[in-house]
């Protein structure tokens, strides 16, 4: 009997090495999401000023209140969208860590481009000062998320 073989291309994930300042995956993970053009210095700069006011406002190590912050916004669930029988029904589900990283990630990142402050390094600095002291809207994205599938609690059941 002969072995069938797949007609798909074999899929390879990026590497993404820990960056050269604090040898961090976060921190790396975080620069190449804030990244647009491939401009990887300027994004670079923007996170290292950022954490190195982190550590000098708050006097701890800017890895640990990076850390912090984004256990702060990390969702336990996600809401997926799901017809069923001509309605549709949003269905949570537990996410992995990696995934939930990512969530906490864009957030901070998308919500902080809508700031009011100027310049995207103090509008950045400020949601992450805001997610540290757990007032910032990434947070309440998170809790919204996070009401929305106890609401809905009673469809978990359901495949997606």
């Amino acid at each position: 009997m002969e072995k069938k073989m797949s007609r798909k291309k074999k899929y390879y994930k990026n590497l993404v090495y820990n960056d050269p300042k604090y040898g961090s995956y976060i921190v790396s993970k975080f620069i190449n999401y804030i990244m647009k053009n491939g401009k990887k210095n300027l994004s670079q700069n923007i996170v290292y000023y950022s954490l190195n006011f982190l550590s000098l406002k708050f006097n701890k190590n800017p890895i640990f209140l990076l850390t912090k912050i984004l256990k702060n916004i990390q969702p336990i669930f996600e809401i997926k969208k799901k017809k069923i029988g001509g309605a549709s029904y949003q269905i949570p589900y537990k996410i992995n860590l990696k995934r939930s990283l990512m969530f906490s990630m864009k957030w901070i990142i998308t919500y902080s481009r809508k700031r009011n402050e100027n310049g995207f390094k103090n509008k950045f600095l400020g949601e992450l000062i805001d997610s540290y002291l757990n007032n910032s809207n990434s947070i309440k994205k998170k809790e919204e998320i996070h009401k929305i599938s106890d609401q809905n609690k009673a469809y978990s059941n359901f495949k997606i």
